[in-house]
């Protein structure tokens, strides 16, 4: 029954997003041009919300980032996943998303979702987190082992971070090389921030998903 009521939860969630409709360092569009985008059926679908939330093991009470967090379609599902008494930080760079993100929650009665206007090199995350989130992010940024780094500092000691990025042989970005960021560079920039490899899953046939501890 539960699980029944979290998934409708996530749906009422993600529909909402749908209904409404980042910049970032590579790759910009114009937030009007990225929302669209983001928030399509057929990308939430390809998402596998549900199954990626529960492979996150998000607890009560936790608190989370969604870093790059675009139009928040998974920060509502892990705002209902850590429940009233947890938070999740929206960071972005976009003001105008995480206002659309905003909206999403305010419609979504959520009260434990904060937005955060991060930079180009920090998620500026205002207290550390057990788990910080960059789904279809990291690709984005430019000096990606700086921004591992920087966020590595602001998660507390035992806590993770999760990466789902894109195959390179399957991304659609696989014409852009500067759009292309490989498992094994991610590996190696986790390492130098500190955080250990301590599980993936094969939940993508075209992404990878990786989780790092801070040891």
């Amino acid at each position: 029954m539960q699980t029944s009521l979290l998934r409708a939860s996530l749906t009422s969630f993600l529909m909402v997003g749908i209904a409404a409709h980042a910049a970032a360092q590579v790759g910009v569009r114009p937030a009007e041009q990225w929302i669209p985008l983001l928030d399509s059926p057929e990308r939430i679908e390809s998402m596998h919300v549900p199954e990626l939330i529960s492979r996150l093991g998000v607890q009560k009470e936790m608190m989370i980032a969604d870093v790059g967090a675009g139009s928040g379609v998974l920060t509502g599902p892990l705002a209902l996943a850590t429940g009233p008494r947890g938070t999740v930080y929206a960071s972005d760079i976009d003001q105008a998303l995480l206002t659309h993100i905003e909206q999403r929650a305010q419609s979504s009665r959520l009260t434990n979702v904060k937005t955060v206007l991060g930079t180009f090199t920090d998620p500026k995350l205002p207290a550390p987190v057990d788990l910080a989130l960059m789904n279809d992010v990291l690709h984005h940024v430019a000096d990606r082992a700086a921004y591992l780094k920087t966020l590595a500092s602001q998660i507390k000691r035992g806590g993770r971070l999760a990466i789902v990025d894109f195959k390179a042989e399957s991304s659609p970005h696989k014409g852009n090389a500067e759009l292309i960021v490989t498992e094994s560079q991610v590996n190696d920039w986790a390492a130098l921030a500190g955080l250990e490899r301590t599980d993936s899953f094969s939940l993508y046939a075209d992404r990878y998903f990786v989780i790092y501890t801070k040891r």
